[in-house]
């Protein structure tokens, strides 16, 4: 278990039509797999959404890959209000054990 988390650093947000939304950014400690559950500061509110893909990207930035995480979302409605959503380096917890 991933019992202590992982810190991410979310940059950017973008749709993958029927998909969902991506979160895009940088692990700055920690692991974490599909499953994990990641939890951020959205709009003054604390959500928790299930991991359900991702993938290293080229970039890397002081040592760390671009990581991007596919997420649960709750209806069409949130998806949109991630996607414009500009998150500013919020960062956000991941952890298996919530």
């Amino acid at each position: 278990m991933n019992k202590a988390g992982s810190v991410f650093e979310i940059h950017q947000t973008f749709n993958i039509t029927g998909r969902g939304i991506v979160l895009t950014g940088f692990i700055l400690n920690g692991d974490f797999r599909l499953g994990d559950i990641i939890k951020f500061d959205f709009n003054g509110d604390l959500i928790s959404r299930k991991i359900k893909r991702f993938d290293h990207g080229m970039r890397v930035e002081k040592g760390k890959p671009n990581v991007g995480i596919l997420i649960e979302c709750k209806n069409q409605k949130e998806i949109e209000a991630l996607r414009n959503w500009r998150p500013n380096r919020t960062m956000a917890e991941i952890r298996s054990d919530w």
